[in-house]
């Protein structure tokens, strides 16, 4: 049985196990299923390693100088507060992180690509750094305003948002955490994949809580910016990605089958 290459590419991982599984009619039917198993553990222990276990200094060193530029544009060029500036580079940064899976799904990038330009790699690092920027907005508002302000128990949905984004910041810090290569290894790859699907949790909790302050808050100004509109824009594809996705994964199964 040949055993996958580490250093391959995922298209490499996945024709192997293709190979390995098309001769039915010459291999009894338990002797397919078990080199599909083992070419299955195979390539998870392939995508455990190269795909989010390895924070490297260049690559946070990268993310950090566009994070914290988009959050200099923001305020400088744009005009925008401070608290504001933080809490749309943590969606940018969010909105990268949510579109990498899809897109890697949906076009498998070649073998031949650096490690710089493999997007599956980055996001261990934009997690970390959509928490930073959501923990920069937070604590920026903590310092404008109390905690018992900014949520009250039976008090207005400027509260709920609020309480909702609380939330979404608490468990991306989990997440963040989650993100080092020790702690994945520690974890394993099921239960690390496993606690990882809470990012669609934070995304629908981010959402609630940016189309309520665009678009039906009175606190501030009235009505959604070009921000709000773009914002609607980037989760709709987020969304499209994810279906166009799914339905890709679902069309591959039922081939091999």
């Amino acid at each position: 049985m040949k055993v996958l290459n580490t250093k391959s590419g995922i298209s490499d991982a996945w024709n192997v196990t293709l190979r390995n599984v098309a001769p039915q009619n010459s291999l009894p039917l338990g002797g397919c299923f078990c080199l599909w198993f083992f070419d299955i553990i195979n390539l998870i222990s392939f995508k455990l390693k190269n795909m989010d276990v390895k924070n490297s200094p260049a690559t946070h060193f990268i993310v950090s100088f566009f994070s914290l530029l988009l959050v200099l544009i923001m305020h400088f060029l744009f005009n925008i507060e401070w608290t504001t500036s933080f809490a749309r580079t943590a969606f940018i940064l969010l909105f990268l992180i949510l579109i990498i899976g899809p897109l890697v799904r949906i076009k498998v990038p070649s073998k031949k690509m650096s490690p710089m330009m493999n997007p599956w790699s980055w996001r261990g690092e934009l997690g970390i750094w959509f928490s930073i920027m959501a923990l920069a907005h937070f604590t920026l508002l903590l310092i404008e305003q109390p905690l018992t302000q900014l949520i009250k128990i039976g008090g207005s949905g400027y509260s709920l948002a609020n309480f909702i984004g609380l939330i979404a910041l608490i468990i991306s810090i989990i997440l963040s955490f989650a993100s080092f290569g020790k702690v994945i290894k520690f974890l394993g790859v099921i239960s690390w994949k496993l606690l990882h699907t809470l990012t669609y949790v934070v995304f629908y909790l981010v959402a609630s809580h940016l189309i309520y302050f665009q678009f039906f808050s009175s606190y501030g100004e009235v009505g959604p910016d070009w921000f709000g509109w773009t914002s609607v824009v980037a989760m709709s594809l987020v969304v499209i990605l994810q279906i166009i996705a799914f339905v890709k994964i679902v069309n591959q199964q039922n081939r091999i089958r």
